[in-house]
């Protein structure tokens, strides 16, 4: 028994069915195409965001905020004072969690840079923001605890295990990030000044 007329079935009376599946195939094709140059888009919009963030944390200005303020919280005992220091920091981090929220930067994204940056530094400062909520009257300014608890659970769900923010731990953070950022401003200076480095000198042997 013959199933399809071939005879005249592509053009002419009978070739309906097989322009509608003609059609239909050109429709998935190009749906294929499009979620393909969305997923594209999207993969370098992402990229463009990270390179962005990544260059406003690790920019001269940034890096200077960061050591003005470890050098506060090391030396001088004004939290109020030291409020005023911390809010480069602060605001930093809530902007990475206003994205989020808004659904512009996804919580894995800043956890694959600031994932442990973000509580280290909230834990340093704990005592700066308490003392600009008690003088404001506001217990949620820089409320960035909802923020965190994402970003633990979500290391939890990948098999990671927090650092304890001890007072021992947290002070040798602290020293961390004054030598940190010193190192990034020195090297920032020679750059702009045009200095090469160059290796040392070994002693000629005698």
């Amino acid at each position: 028994m013959q199933l399809v007329n071939w005879q005249g079935a592509l053009i002419g009376p009978g070739s309906e069915w097989f322009w509608a599946a003609a059609q239909f195939v050109v429709v998935v094709v190009s749906l294929l195409g499009i979620y393909r140059q969305l997923r594209s888009q999207g993969a370098a919009n992402a990229v463009q965001r990270i390179e962005t963030l990544e260059g406003e944390w690790s920019s001269p200005r940034m890096a200077h905020a960061r050591l003005v303020l470890a050098l506060h919280l090391k030396y001088d005992s004004d939290d109020r004072v030291g409020f005023f220091k911390a809010r480069p920091v602060l605001d930093f981090i809530v902007n990475l969690g206003n994205l989020n929220d808004w659904g512009f930067l996804s919580l894995e994204e800043i956890d694959s840079t600031w994932g442990q940056a973000i509580p280290v530094w909230m834990a340093l400062i704990g005592s700066v923001v308490d003392v600009a909520r008690a003088n404001d009257g506001r217990a949620d300014l820089y409320d960035l605890d909802p923020l965190i608890a994402r970003l633990r659970g979500l290391q939890r769900k990948k098999g990671m295990v927090p650092p304890p923010l001890d007072e021992g731990t947290l002070a040798r953070m602290l020293d961390w990030a004054i030598a940190a950022n010193t190192a990034t401003l020195e090297q920032h200076a020679a750059w702009q000044a045009g200095k090469i480095p160059a290796a040392p000198r070994m002693a000629e042997a005698t």
